[in-house]
């Protein structure tokens, strides 16, 4: 059996809330992508380094060190500096999603957000690298 466009984009979820992870890997999944999940932005980064991924999901609001400086040194890695990032935070705030597009998302998607959307905007970010508002 062929495997899918999907299945041949593996896509790194990084969020704290373990329950947002086991949802977005959930549907993610069902639709043959290729999913590994952290929890927190070391984690994330050394996932990144030992398998870039097509996409990442990052949440703003990770503990410690938040998603956004987490897409710092994610584009200060050569080899994953041009993969599409996807900011998934409750915040709306201007500045945020300014301060999102400054570090190189392509995505700012709303918690909380309906699974077919994320899936859209995933599709999208893996086809053609286009930004994904929402």
């Amino acid at each position: 059996m062929q495997a899918s466009p999907e299945q041949q984009h593996p896509v790194l979820v990084v969020d704290d809330d373990p329950l947002v992870t086991e949802f977005v890997r959930f549907r993610l999944e069902m639709d043959g992508f290729a999913v590994e999940v952290a929890h927190n932005a070391e984690d994330a980064l050394a996932a990144a380094i030992r398998r870039p991924p097509h996409v990442f999901l990052l949440d703003v609001g990770l503990p410690e060190i938040n998603g956004l400086t987490l897409l710092r040194r994610l584009r200060a890695e050569k080899r994953l500096k041009d993969v599409p990032a996807i900011m998934i935070t409750a915040s709306a705030a201007g500045a945020n999603v300014k301060a999102a597009m400054e570090a190189g998302a392509v995505g700012y998607v709303l918690k909380p957000f309906s699974a077919d959307d994320l899936l859209q905007r995933v599709r999208a970010a893996t086809k053609n690298q286009s930004r994904v508002w929402l």
